[in-house]
This record gives C-alpha cells, structure tokens and sequence, in this order.
C-alpha cells in the first residue's frame, strides 16, 4: 500500500515504518537530553535537578534544564547530593584536578618549585647507524648523548610533558678514500618528550627535537641544522624513584650538502631531583 501527498511523492508502507521509528527515536533522545542528572536536596526540603556544572567544597553550580541558566547552591544550604554515572564522572575528573593542584601546592610549600618540576639529568650511550644516500660511504658509529630536562606542572596523571636539551657526540669512520677518514657530529638540541605513565613503573614515550649539528670531518668543519625524534620506554622503580632507567630508537637528520640520516639505538640512565622518597612497601 502506498501513501501519496499533495506534492504527489509516494511512500510505501516501509518507508511509512522507518519514519514512524525515527520519529519515535527523536522523542525518546529528545526526553534523555532532557533529563536531570544531578539530584540536590536542601536543608529546607526543597528538591533542586540539573545537569552537574561544577562542584566544590564550598558550592555546587547546576544547569537548569529548562532555562539553560546556571544555579550557584552554596553547600551550607545542601543536605544532600545525588549523581547519575556520567555525573559521577564528571564529579571524579574535577575531584582528581583538585587533589593534585592541592598536591602541587603541598609540593611548592615542603620543597619547593624542585618538586614540582623535578628536573633530571642522565647519560644515554649508544650506537648511530647511517642510512640512506650516506650508507655505502659512512660506517656505524658510536657515541653518546647527555641531557637535562624538567617536567610542566599540571598535567594529568596518566601523561606527562617535559622539556629539555641534549648533547651529543658520534664518531663514524668512512669507506674509501674520497672521504676524510673520519666523522663527527656533536648535536645540539632542544626537544619535547612526552611521557605517558603506565603500571608497573613503566613510561612509554615520544621525543621530538631539533637544533644545530656541528660536523668535523678531517680538517674541515661544517654547522648544519638538524632534526631527532625517537620512541623509548622508560621505568622507574619504587624502591628508587630517584632513578629512571631508559631505552630508546631514535632517527637523526643532518642537513649538509648531502643530508646525512642515522638510525640510534641508546640505553642510559637519569638522576631526578625533587622526588618523594623510596616506598616502603
């Protein structure tokens, strides 16, 4: 059976069907974003609903479902307060930024602003693998990097950002006698590592970083621009936080004449200040 308009367009039963579901759909949505999500009731009886928009010790802000306005209830008028599971969320996340920004100001005040940014220093030796257009005429080198960083305040748990330098210094010896029989790069460069904080002591991370790499080959040198990034696991244990232990993959890119790329594999170690003491467990 077919239903025709006045526009003369024809909808079959079907269609008819997918309309009256869709309708159906809309209302019911329609009454869910409608509803209230967070129950208060005051010392005086009275029952306040709204969608949760802040909470704190000293008030809680609803919004009215009705009016889209904002409700400031301060909490000596509130005898109690009830959460639906989203709420409940939204409730745990700004209890958790509380806690730490209080955490961060207990830090400052017992130790200073060492024990918020807990700054490291550390030694990553390791080995440089050249690739690419330069491969058949460098060899596999050797060397080292030493860094410093400090972490940024107020981020959360589970990921963390901290900003440093590293230098560095690789010693290549080259095929054929074209070249000068050796090569030395001792990198310079800021970076940005961001760290993730896993179980079980582990920090999964990314770093990227650049800056200038000077070049000294034979009696010539040269100050090229240059370019790192890497993944590496760090892990720290409980009985020592003081010390993160680390390995890394890296790329480096060195912009001469001929661009130099190098594949890096290091293991190091850092000392970090201002950390809590060892755990007891």
């Amino acid at each position: 059976m077919n239903t025709k308009f006045g526009c003369g367009i024809k909808i079959n039963n079907h269609t008819s069907h997918l309309l009256k579901f869709f309708i159906i759909l809309l209302i019911i949505l329609s009454f869910g974003i409608g509803a209230h999500a967070a129950t208060v009731v005051l010392k005086s009886g009275a029952t306040i609903k709204g969608k949760l928009i802040e909470r704190n010790d000293e008030q809680i802000v609803l919004q009215d479902p009705a009016t889209r306005q904002n409700r400031v209830i301060k909490s000596i008028f509130i005898l109690s307060v009830t959460l639906d599971l989203d709420e409940q969320k939204i409730d745990e996340k700004q209890q958790k930024k509380k806690e730490r920004r209080v955490a961060e100001e207990k830090a400052v005040e017992e130790g200073g602003i060492i024990s918020v940014i807990q700054p490291q220093v550390g030694l990553m030796p390791g080995v440089a693998l050249p690739v690419g257009k330069i491969a058949d005429r460098i060899k596999i080198g050797g060397g080292f990097y030493v860094f410093s960083d400090v972490g940024i305040p107020k981020m959360p748990d589970i990921f963390k950002l901290r900003l440093g330098l590293a230098l560095g210094f690789y010693y290549h010896t080259t095929s054929g006698t074209d070249y000068a029989s050796s090569i030395m790069h001792l990198p310079l460069t800021p970076y940005a590592k961001f760290q993730f904080i896993a179980p079980y002591g582990l920090k999964p991370y990314l770093k990227l970083g650049g800056g200038i790499i000077p070049v000294l080959a034979g009696g010539a040198s040269d100050m090229a621009p240059g370019l790192v990034a890497g993944v590496g696991l760090g892990y720290t244990h409980e009985k020592i936080p003081y010390l993160e232990f680390f390995f890394e993959a890296g790329f480096m890119m060195v912009f001469e004449s001929i661009r130099g790329d190098y594949v890096t594999i290091n293991l190091g170690a850092a000392y970090r200040f201002g950390v809590p003491g060892p755990s007891m467990k």
